[in-house]
């Protein structure tokens, strides 16, 4: 049901099973479908406050409603549904404030990877990084419909390409759970070309500093990446609630 294998599906996988950072044991019917709808949410096939119907989803994928129930509990888990008494599952929508503080703790932690990175870099990290550096600066230039997806699939590889190369199996292990999490409003941040371009650069700079070893402004290069994202979402966020409220 569910074959991919990308950075964002490692996400994904890490969010439905946070205590096993991602095993590679088969996944049960419930996974399988959560991985699905997971991967839909996140690429907004379905809208922010959308309910999901039980009944619709064991028709599609042709099961009873108890494993769908499992299902869209793990999505809840996973921070991207709300089950409501008498509505069932929801999508979310992060306030602009939750956003804020997801954020944060993302930038803090991602610091702390960079870092690490810098302080224990292998000639096959600084070749993995320069590889992926290549190919960002290629996608900041791309144009089109799926121009700011593309890009901002990259950062995600990108970024837990640092964090799993940083040696610390938990920080990884939060790090991708909060990938996942903020990616509907990472891509908010990233959605214009010129913020894809101060991106590019600010991430070209962190491998820079993490291939010299200067870990602490690779640390500190590591958080700025996360905050301006973080401004530029928080900010079109609140331009769209003044739109509803108006």
């Amino acid at each position: 049901m569910f074959q991919k294998t990308t950075a964002l599906h490692r996400a994904m996988l890490a969010s439905l099973r946070p205590s096993l950072g991602g095993g590679s044991e088969a996944l049960s019917i419930s996974e399988q479908i959560a991985m699905q709808l997971a991967d839909e949410i996140v690429n907004e096939r379905f809208e922010p406050n959308e309910r999901l119907q039980e009944i619709g989803i064991s028709e599609r994928y042709k099961v009873s409603r108890g494993p769908v129930r499992e299902a869209l509990r793990i999505l809840e888990n996973a921070g991207l549904v709300t089950i409501a008494p008498r509505r069932g599952a929801i999508v979310t929508q992060l306030s602009a404030k939750e956003v804020a503080d997801v954020f944060d703790i993302r930038a803090v932690l991602s610091g702390l990877g960079a870092r690490r990175m810098a302080e224990t870099r292998s000639k096959d990290d600084i070749d993995m990084l320069q590889r992926q550096c290549a190919a960002l600066k290629k996608l900041a230039a791309k144009k089109g419909p799926k121009a700011a997806a593309d890009y901002v699939d990259a950062v995600v590889e990108f970024g837990l390409s640092i964090s799993e190369a940083s040696g610390n199996e938990r920080l990884n292990s939060i790090v991708t759970l909060l990938f996942h999490q903020t990616l509907r409003y990472s891509r908010l941040g990233l959605s214009s070309p010129e913020r894809r371009a101060q991106s590019c650069a600010n991430w070209v700079e962190l491998v820079d500093h993490i291939v010299a070893g200067r870990a602490v402004e690779a640390e500190q290069t590591a958080r700025q990446l996360v905050e301006q994202s973080k401004v530029h979402a928080i900010r079109l966020l609140r331009e769209a609630e003044a739109r509803d409220a108006g």
